[in-house]
């Protein structure tokens, strides 16, 4: 008769694992939903700012040297909005367009610090592609190359200030009206091309 307490022990030991492990996963499925919910609407003010004309993040100017100071607006980074405009809507992207794209943001990385000509190239594809689906105003197409600009040469620049530059991309596109997905595959690309340019400089 001796085993039957253990046996019911151990079934009791089981069943508070379960009923434990259930509410770990409900708090969790809980506190994913609300982070989804909150980072909706983290993106929709975001969309609400470009919409106002809200001013774009910036970095904030390093106690840096005036050459850098200087490098705030790039020659390439400038022509990057006329390149995009001449992209036609719901049409192919050239060749040649897309290596306009692909010069204006390599001349716009500045220092010895300088993104990977593959992070680049896919920024430029994914970037054509969107504008080409759906088409930036003028205001916006601004905006973006400031966005860009900031991220190109980010040496220096807070986290905080990147997330902030980077949610502004991925806005300003998703309120042309590119499909969320599309717009975060391009602020991903930000994204990375910035952390590139951060991690050499750390070096």
């Amino acid at each position: 008769m001796s085993p039957q307490p253990v046996t019911d022990l151990n079934d009791m030991k089981i069943i508070l694992a379960v009923i434990g492990a259930s509410v770990v996963m409900a708090a969790h499925a809980q506190s994913g939903s609300s982070y989804i919910i909150k980072q909706r609407a983290k993106e929709l003010s975001n969309q609400n700012n470009v919409r106002q004309g809200v001013t774009p993040p910036a970095p904030a100017a390093p106690s840096a040297s005036p050459a850098r100071a200087a490098a705030t607006i790039q020659p390439g980074i400038g022509r990057l909005p006329a390149d995009l405009a001449a992209i036609k809507a719901n049409s192919a992207v050239t060749a040649e367009q897309t290596k306009l794209i692909s010069q204006d943001l390599t001349a716009a990385a500045q220092g010895v610090t300088k993104p990977a000509p593959s992070s680049i190239a896919k920024l430029t594809t994914d970037l054509a592609a969107a504008v080409a689906e759906k088409p930036l105003t003028a205001a916006e197409r601004s905006r973006l190359a400031q966005d860009l600009n900031a991220a190109l040469n980010s040496v220096g620049v807070q986290q905080l200030q990147m997330q902030a530059i980077i949610a502004d991309v991925q806005a300003i596109l998703q309120v042309s009206g590119l499909n969320r997905s599309k717009a975060v595959a391009v602020a991903d690309d930000v994204k990375l091309i910035a952390a590139e340019v951060q991690k050499r400089a750390a070096k």
